[in-house]
């Protein structure tokens, strides 16, 4: 940890109309405090970027917030959290502001983020978009943060990503993976805000130790010459496999002709095969990266298999020559790859392609 973050002062609950006046008082007070310390300092209100986030319930909500307030020191927002009751009959929508403060363990700047919370019930969702819109700040990014499933069909989701410049998804939250991942690439390709996905980021040490394999230069002529594919996870959501795989897949410029629940084929006669490790260590979440192993035409083969402590195993039989090499591997954490996310603003032609590729749109 290298910051202390603490909220400035009690989460107040306020009428919705008087959101902003709200906050507002929160900064003075907090401004005043700032002057009256040891340091005489006056507050600077910096915000870097507005976050819109979709809550299915209070408990995404709350592992939300946690990550909003462990990034507020590096990206200070104004957070707005959107919880929605749909099972609740009775219309209704109540509002909570805070902020959220953080001061470096080594001394430095205090900066603040400010938090709203709106929990809105039955009918009352579909006013969401009309309350959230004016609250967004000018002259700063707009990313909406969807926490669980598909958001493409809801019925607020048009009204609000009209005014966001990035959509962040979690594909190991979706339930349908080859429908979601078919309207995810729809969107990302034709819709008015980029469109990107955690389950992406939590790809990225698998990317990197592959292509860390044929890095060296002896090594890449193998590329061209694969066959089979199989990757393992351990069981629940296919989707960091197809994700994976479409990356794969999509970077060797290989042909989608076929695919079912255990396979991917390909024009060339490449196979990407999934499979499931129902043993796999406790810890360790589901759908989440077991090994890679990837066969060519001569049956050169390479390996990446997790080990505990955060490590990995690197195989390879080439040319009669096997080697083992164990690497360790940096697992981020949620706050890290929001926090990546909220840097970033240019489309993945990478992401996308993978996603056009598991379509079956590329």
């Amino acid at each position: 940890m290298d910051s202390s973050v603490t909220p400035s002062a009690p989460v107040r609950r306020v009428d919705p109309s008087a959101i902003e006046r709200e906050l507002s008082a929160l900064w003075m007070a907090e401004g005043e405090v700032r002057k009256q310390s040891a340091e005489g300092k006056t507050l600077t209100r910096t915000v870097l970027l507005n976050l819109v986030i979709f809550a299915p319930d209070q408990a995404a909500a709350d592992r939300a917030l946690a990550q909003v307030v462990a990034l507020t020191g590096r990206q200070p927002s104004r957070s707005i959290l959107m919880v929605a009751d749909e099972r609740a009959s009775d219309a209704g929508l109540e509002a909570w502001v805070s902020l959220f403060c953080t001061t470096p363990l080594g001394g430095g700047e205090r900066v603040c983020g400010e938090q709203i919370v709106m929990e809105a019930k039955g009918p009352a969702i579909l006013d969401l978009p009309g309350t959230v819109l004016p609250l967004l700040l000018t002259n700063v990014p707009t990313f909406l943060w969807w926490l669980v499933g598909n958001p493409f069909a809801h019925p607020i989701y048009e009204n609000l990503v009209r005014a966001v410049d990035r959509v962040i998804l979690d594909s190991l939250t979706f339930t349908q993976p080859q429908t979601d991942f078919a309207d995810a690439a729809r969107h990302a390709a034709d819709g008015p805000a980029i469109v990107t996905d955690l389950g992406w980021a939590r790809l990225a040490p698998w990317r990197s130790l592959i292509a860390q394999v044929f890095d060296p230069r002896g090594m890449r002529p193998y590329l061209n010459d694969l066959e089979r594919v199989r990757l393992t996870t351990y069981t629940g959501s296919p989707a960091l496999a197809w994700l994976f795989a479409g990356w794969l897949a999509s970077r060797l410029d290989w042909r989608l002709i076929s695919q079912d629940a255990q396979t991917m084929r390909f024009e060339g006669g490449q196979t990407i095969e999934f499979e499931r490790d129902s043993a796999g260590e406790a810890d360790r979440a589901p759908g989440y990266f077991a090994a890679v192993h990837l066969r060519t035409r001569d049956s050169a083969t390479f390996e990446v298999a997790r080990l505990p402590k955060a490590c990995a195993v690197t195989r390879l039989n080439v040319g009669g020559m096997q080697t083992e090499h164990v690497v360790p591997v940096r697992y981020d954490t949620p706050a890290d790859w929001l926090g990546r996310e909220l840097n970033r603003l240019a489309r993945s032609a990478t992401f996308e392609a993978a996603i056009s590729l598991i379509s079956n749109l590329g």
